[in-house]
């Protein structure tokens, strides 16, 4: 899977519910006012972007909408684009460029300090860096032997005390080790809470005094680790570290488990801070460099927007086929209306039925009578002579039963006597 892949895929949340929210409203207003420019200022607060930064997007969009004379809704959605872009600028990498580089790496526990120290290490021995960690982390429990597992696995070397010991003693002899023995990076691994502000901060200034006077000639990253999922207490922890200590730039964990990936902006607008590594899964190869112009195209999905809007041209042509075939064939039916009804018009009707059958009867061949079948001659009933030869065929005449005394002794003869 490539880059862009990987944070097209843990923006996936982000996005669906930036985008989603946007394209909600863009369906929902057939007019650009006010109320459409109150409901993204709403969207964007609800995704995470802030409250300053997202009056500062709609302001700017407003202006391009009004230079350019847009009043289709759904043409604002790339001119958010515009204007992100343009928050987000240009990226800065990691100066690795003198060596031994040091980077310290800083935030509060449960950030992912450790997990981003053990990835970050397995990058660089990747790339053929010899690295050397500073478990300089000695308050809490167990935070040596995690660092430990992880430096085991990235196949990097690491320096470590007993537990609740100097950091600053940590730190000393890491940095004397890495000039010894050659190596090209070297993070340190900081305390992510100690009692109080105020003992974070002298602890840190510590660090960095140590840095400057045993590298000061060499490269230098400090790295705040912020929890994406926190949404804007992250803001609020980079407000807090940056009195702290000069941060150079942001590694953002958890963003592929999160809806709030909106806090890059807001950080990037707020605080001036770059983005420099963001944590798009567990694997150990899944901290990536950040790309602003990337994640700005993931975030917005360009390609398939740009995919949509290939099939969506693709279906209008093919419609724009279909009318011209439907277009030309009512051209064609019309025109021929036309000529049937000047026909009309300037003949009667016994000449357009005569003109009709010469067409489709030449007049070299005769027309052919059709065949005469004979009448059937009509059945004629004689009638009756009389009525009473009608009475006699129709009903026979009737034998007169023989009486009852004539029956009985024997005698012929009728019953009329």
């Amino acid at each position: 899977m490539g880059i862009f892949s990987k944070i097209a895929e843990g923006l996936k949340k982000t996005k669906e519910n930036f985008l989603g929210g946007l394209q909600r409203i863009f369906n929902s207003f057939t007019k650009i006012d006010e109320e459409l420019f109150e409901e993204l200022e709403e969207q964007m607060i609800m995704s995470d972007i802030g409250v300053e930064t997202s009056v500062e997007i709609c302001t700017r969009v407003r202006k391009k909408v009004k230079e350019r004379g847009i009043t289709d809704p759904n043409d604002i959605l790339e001119l958010i684009y515009e204007v992100i872009s343009e928050i987000m600028g240009d990226d800065t990498g990691l100066d690795l460029s003198v060596s031994p580089a040091v980077i310290m790496v800083i935030g509060v526990n449960g950030a992912g300090k450790t997990t981003t120290i053990g990835k970050l290490c397995h990058q660089f021995k990747q790339e053929g860096k010899k690295v050397l960690v500073a478990a300089a982390d000695t308050f809490r429990a167990a935070a040596i032997d995690q660092l430990q597992v992880w430096t085991d696995r990235a196949g990097v070397e690491i320096v470590k005390h007993a537990e609740g010991s100097d950091p600053g003693a940590v730190v000393y002899d890491s940095l004397e080790a890495a000039k010894a023995r050659g190596c090209d990076v070297v993070v340190i691994d900081t305390a992510g809470r100690l009692h109080n502000k105020k003992n974070l901060m002298e602890e840190l200034k510590k660090i960095n005094r140590i840095i400057d006077n045993k590298a000061g000639e060499c490269s230098r990253e400090v790295l705040l680790v912020l929890d994406a999922t926190t949404g804007q207490n992250a803001v609020s922890q980079a407000k807090l570290f940056s009195e702290t200590a000069p941060i150079t730039g942001i590694v953002l964990t958890k963003l592929d488990g999160t809806a709030k990936g909106g806090i890059v902006i807001s950080i990037k607008n707020e605080l001036g801070i770059p983005v420099k590594l963001i944590g798009v899964g567990e694997k150990i190869d899944d901290l990536q460099p950040f790309d602003s112009h990337m994640f700005v195209d993931a975030l917005f999905d360009l390609e398939s927007a740009k995919n949509k809007a290939a099939q969506n041209a693709a279906e209008n042509e093919a419609n724009n086929d279909v009318e011209s075939e439907y277009e030309e064939a009512a051209a064609e039916y019309d025109e021929t209306a036309d000529i049937a009804e000047e026909i009309t018009e300037d003949a009667p009707i016994e000449e357009i039925v005569e003109e009709t059958e010469s067409e489709i009867i030449p007049e070299s061949e005769p027309i052919p009578e059709p065949d005469i079948i004979p009448e059937p001659e009509p059945i004629i009933e004689s009638e009756p002579e009389s009525v009473e030869e009608s009475e006699d065929t129709s009903k026979p005449e009737k034998k007169k039963k023989k009486g009852f005394f004539s029956r009985l002794f024997g005698k012929k003869g009728s019953d009329d006597e």
